[in-house]
Order: C-alpha cells, then structure tokens, then sequence
C-alpha cells in the first residue's frame, strides 16, 4: 500500500493561514489562484485523503458551469479521495488497479503514406490513442502515458467541448450534492464512451523525424513536433531531453480538432482570423505541470510567462489585441516577428484564462468553439470582449509581489526565472525552492542580496543567461560563478562585483554578452575578456577600466562591440 507524500497544495501551511488573516484585519482580497487544479488517474493503492488546494476547472467557470460539468469534476475528485472504488474506475474507463495500461505489439497497419515495413515499428495502443512507435520501448510508453494523463485533465479543463460531454452529462447531472459518487454511480450504470482513438507517429529521433516528413513540409528541421490537420495525426520523435512541452502543445491541438464534435471539416481552426488563439491555447497548455496525484495548468510560475514578462514588463513591448486578433493563419505564420506574435498570444491567453474574471474565461471558451466549430452548450455564451481593457491589464497580471508567490507556490521544476520589473523582495525570493536547472534568471533591480541568490541557484552550471542589474549581490557571490560554466549572457552591471567576477567565469566558453556597466572591473580583466573567443559585445561604461584598456582590447578584438550603449543618465539608485 503506498502514501501519497503532502504536498503543500495539499494542507495549507502556517505561513498561509497567517497571510489570509492579515488579509482580513486589512480587510483587502488576498491573491487569487493564478492556475487551475486538475486531477489525475491514480493507481488503486495509492492512499489519499486531502483534495489539493486550488481553483478547480469548473468553479473557475463561475455560473457558467453546467451541472453535468460539475458533477464531472465530483467524480475526479472522489476518485482522487478513493482511489481503488471500482466504481468510480469503471465509470471513467480506468484499469482496475494500475493508474495507465497499455499495449504494445509489432506494427502492422500504420498507414501507407508512412512508408514503414511491417514489423519495423511497434503499435501501442491505449484508451484514447494509437501510436506507431520506431522508440525504445520506455520512450514508448512514457511518452503513451503522458498523452493518457493529458487526455483527462483536458476533459475536465474543456469539459463544455468534449464529445462525452453530452453522454456524461445524460448520466451524471443529476447527482445530488447530499449522495456519494459511488452510491450514484452504483445506481446509474454506464461508462465513457469515445468514437474513436487519436493517431501519433513517434520517430526514433529527430533525424528520423525530420527525413521523413522533410519531404512534404517545409521548415519541419525546426520544429520539435507537429500535428498536420489533413492527416489528422500528431508527430513527435524520442529524445533523452523528453520535450513534455511540445507533445502537450501538439496534443492539444489535435484534441480540439478530433476530442470535440468539430464540424470544421477539411478547414483549418483560425485560418481566416483570429489564429492567436488557435496557437495561444495550445501554448497556454504547455503549462501544464502533472504531479503525482493531481496537475495544474497556468501560473506565474511557466516558461512561457517568463518570456512574456521579460517582453512586456522589462522591454516595454506591446501588441494590441486588436492588432493580435486580426491575423488568419497564412498571415500569422508570414509575419516578420513571429515569435513576438506568438508571446503575446500565449500571454493573452494566460492572461484571459487565469486573470480570474470568469467572463473572460468564457470567452475563450465561445472562441474556441466558434474557431473549431464546436455545438457546445455555455450559460451565459453571449460575451464580447473590451479590447482596450484586457490590453490594459495585461502588465498587471504579468507583474507578480510577494503575496502572489505565497498565494501561489511553486511546484514544478523552473527552467527560467524572471522577476525583473516585479514587487520582489527577498523575502518573496525565498519562497521560491533552490532551482538547480535554472537557464535563465533575471531578478535586475530587485532589492535582493546573494544569499536569496546562492540559495535560489545552489548549482549554477545549467545557467545561461543571468541578470543582477542593480542588486545587493556583491563579491561574495563569485563563488557560485565559478560553476557557470554553460553561461552566455551576463549582466551584473551596477553591482560592486569586480575582477574576481571576470575571473570566476573565464571557464564559460560560449559566453557572448558582458555587461559589467558601473562595477569596480579595472585593466587586469581586459586580457580575460579578450581571450573570450564567442564574446560579440561588452560593456565596461563607468568601472575602473582606463581609456589605454579599452584601447588595448579594442586592438585585441577588432570584432568585439565595446560599450554599446551610450550612458546618458546617472548611476541607478540601489534598490
């Protein structure tokens, strides 16, 4: 019999009570959640008790969720509490005992367009999918697994646009609040049915992958996945890194397009206009973190929030959202600054779907039924959206404090990291757990010294790029860099670091940008920097460095940008 450790979404910690009673002596709204809770299928002897904590799919929704959708979310929730109830397990389509079954056999009728001989590849099917896989088998089966437990938590998240929506509905929206699920269920036979099993390819690498589908589609080497709509099919390819993201990005699109009553046909979702949210919510997706008993999707916390408010709140960028909305699919993918359309799309659709207006979630819920041509039933579906004020709020809901981080913990692995521009202390910083993975952080301008730091980043060889503009780090934190050696970008400027810093990260042979702006760097670190054979730009503006060491690296480097950027202004206040 397993326990299912606590988490502390499970029971909230002292440190939180406290904070929601001085919420009330204040008498001012704590934080809202900023991510939606969803659960998982769990193995019959795992031992629950607690739901987590959190915003469900359905409360989110307000007055707009039915009946039948709430009365779904029940049922995951007694499942969560329970989970050996046979019952329960029937009625969702679940194995008996393990969380996920699979099948896998030799391959023998992938489709002819493939071009795989029979035998070459295995055939792994689950509930919901069929996979033809030339992976090992562990890949194979990892990556089924993980497309399993997707599966479900998009049903409960996109429970309105479902194709059991309906059927469930039919069964369940009747329970009543004083009935156990089980009681209900045993007295209301029938169980979930689909109409058929969503097709993937996973190649055995991306040189297979990208051999193969090279043929017919242009630009595929830079991709990391992709679902083709015509072949109503998602291909993927095995790698150690397992790229979570862009299988969970794919899948969802093909779970719109094939897990729905789309009429769309042989059309394509958002080709005419509003293609942003087509590409907006399968990015939004890539959220998704899956524990060991429940997930979430959205949060502060993602990768893809990282970049937007580094974008918005630290470069000033911003595109209209009627500016967003207008692009079809041909002129999105045409654009010049496809990457900027493609943030500020997943931004908006964070933005719109955890700002905690349950209006705005219901609008992109009509959307994407409009987009995909979807018959769903939405109390309440009759919504506009006021361009002008979500083009307002945006920079309020991508600026984050303290509270916000307390009222809403981090839980996943981070990846990138950036505060810039945010209501940070250090105090808040230390809520957040040591990040050993960390490739990107940017915490310029926040009042926070090395010890937030160091702990923040106990291991700082996966880092990249680091950004400490205008912090209290000082020397101390030298030690820590020696370690980052996969460093490219660096910006420590107005800091009193010197040249035990250039020192410190001489190992970092693929650095490229140097900003050491305001520091107490002198002369004796101009050979370092010279020898930095990847370095394409520094800046030493106001540091002890002489015009005869500038002039000495300048006949070192000839390729070398020196002091980019022309100070005009004085020395930034310290935080």
């Amino acid at each position: 019999m397993l326990t299912a450790a606590k988490n502390p979404l499970v029971t909230p910690s002292v440190a939180t009570t406290v904070l929601q009673l001085v919420f009330l002596a204040l008498a001012v709204p704590a934080p809202a959640a900023d991510r939606t809770t969803l659960l998982v299928p769990l193995a019959s002897d795992l031992v629950t008790a607690e739901l987590p904590d959190g915003v469900y799919a359905d409360q989110a929704m307000g007055d707009a969720a039915s009946d039948g959708w709430k009365a779904y979310v029940r049922i995951w929730q007694a499942h969560h509490q329970d989970p050996a109830d046979p019952t329960i397990r029937r009625f969702l389509g679940l194995p008996l005992t393990q969380s996920f079954e699979a099948t896998a056999k030799r391959g023998r009728s992938s489709p002819r367009w493939l071009g795989w001989r029979p035998g070459s590849y295995a055939q792994v099917d689950t509930p919901h999918f069929v996979i033809y896989s030339r992976a090992d088998g562990p890949a194979s089966k990892r990556v089924a697994e993980d497309l399993e437990r997707c599966y479900w938590v998009w049903t409960q998240m996109f429970f309105p646009l479902w194709e059991a929506a309906a059927q469930v509905s039919g069964i369940v929206e009747g329970l009543p609040s004083d009935q156990s699920v089980q009681e209900f269920l045993q007295d209301n036979s029938g169980r979930i049915t689909i109409r058929r099993k969503l097709r993937v390819v996973l190649f055995r690498d991306a040189e297979e992958y990208q051999q193969t589908l090279g043929r017919d589609i242009p630009g595929i080497e830079r991709s990391t996945g992709f679902y083709n709509d015509e072949k109503q099919t998602t291909f993927l390819y095995a790698s150690e890194a397992d790229d979570a993201a862009t299988r969970r990005h794919e899948m969802v699109h093909q779970l719109f397009r094939e897990a729905t009553r789309s009429a769309l046909g042989r059309d394509i979702p958002g080709d005419q206009s509003g293609f942003w949210l087509i590409e907006g919510i399968a990015g939004y997706c890539e959220s998704l973190y899956i524990g060991e008993s429940f997930a979430t999707v959205g949060g502060w916390d993602c990768s893809r929030l990282q970049y937007a408010r580094y974008r918005m709140l630290v470069g000033g960028d911003h595109m209209p959202m009627a500016e967003l909305s207008a692009d079809g699919r041909t002129d999105a993918q045409q654009r010049q600054d496809i990457a900027r359309w493609y943030a500020h799309a997943i931004a908006q659709t964070h933005h719109l779907l955890d700002g905690g207006d349950p209006g705005h979630r219901g609008w992109v819920y009509d959307q994407l039924a409009e987009r995909y041509k979807i018959r769903a039933e939405i109390p309440g579906n009759e919504r506009s959206l006021n361009f002008d004020s979500v083009d307002a709020s945006i920079r309020r809901f991508l600026s984050i404090d303290d509270l916000h981080i307390e009222a809403n913990p981090v839980h996943r692995p981070l990846h990138d990291l950036v505060l810039a521009a945010c209501q940070v202390t250090e105090r808040g910083l230390n809520l957040i757990p040591p990040s050993p993975h960390l490739r990107w952080l940017d915490l310029a301008r926040l009042p926070i010294g090395n010890e937030a730091v160091v702990r923040l980043i106990p291991d700082a060889a996966s880092l990249e790029q680091l950004t400490l503009e205008a912090t209290k780090t000082d020397a101390a934190l030298v030690e820590t860099l020696k370690n980052a050696s996969s460093l490219r970008e660096l910006d420590l400027s107005w800091t009193p670091l010197d040249d035990a810093v250039i020192e410190a990260v001489s190992s970092a042979s693929e650095m490229s940008v140097l900003w050491m702006t305001g520091t107490n760097v002198t002369d004796e670190s101009i050979d370092i920097i010279a020898r930095m054979r990847n370095l394409t730009s520094v800046d030493l503006q106001r540091t002890q460095v002489t015009a005869e060491g500038i002039a000495r690296l300048r006949s070192a480097r000839p390729d070398l940008e020196i002091n980019p950027l022309q100070l005009r202004a004085a020395q930034p206040q310290s935080p």
